[in-house]
């Protein structure tokens, strides 16, 4: 049984905090856009956002035709509340150079 996505709304007290998580894939790694990691204690954790949660959308926005910048400039300058749509658990965390390929993972801000 699979579940629905589900929307997630995280807040931040002050810009400059980060959100919690790393942030991997994206159109031109070929990968769709996930959670790599959730830094405990964060925004991010708060809400539960989990390794391999799928990003749907951001602030609304299709995330699923978003390359790696596009999404990580999206969330860095959503400022003091971020909403996401996610598919929970949807995507594994990819391993640097695991598959063949180049992947990218960055942590935001």
């Amino acid at each position: 049984m699979t579940l629905a996505p589900s929307q997630v709304n995280m807040e931040r007290t002050d810009p400059n905090q980060s959100w919690g998580f790393r942030l991997q894939g994206g159109v031109d790694f070929r990968e769709r856009l996930s959670i790599k990691k959730v830094t405990p204690n964060t925004p991010a954790a708060t809400v539960q956002l989990r390794p391999g949660d799928a990003i749907i959308s951001i602030g609304g926005y299709d995330a699923q035709q978003l390359t790696h910048n596009q999404a990580s400039q999206m969330i860095k300058s959503a400022g003091y509340m971020l909403q996401m749509t996610v598919d929970k658990g949807a995507c594994s965390t990819i391993k640097p150079g695991g598959f063949g390929f180049k992947t990218k993972s960055s942590i935001i801000a």
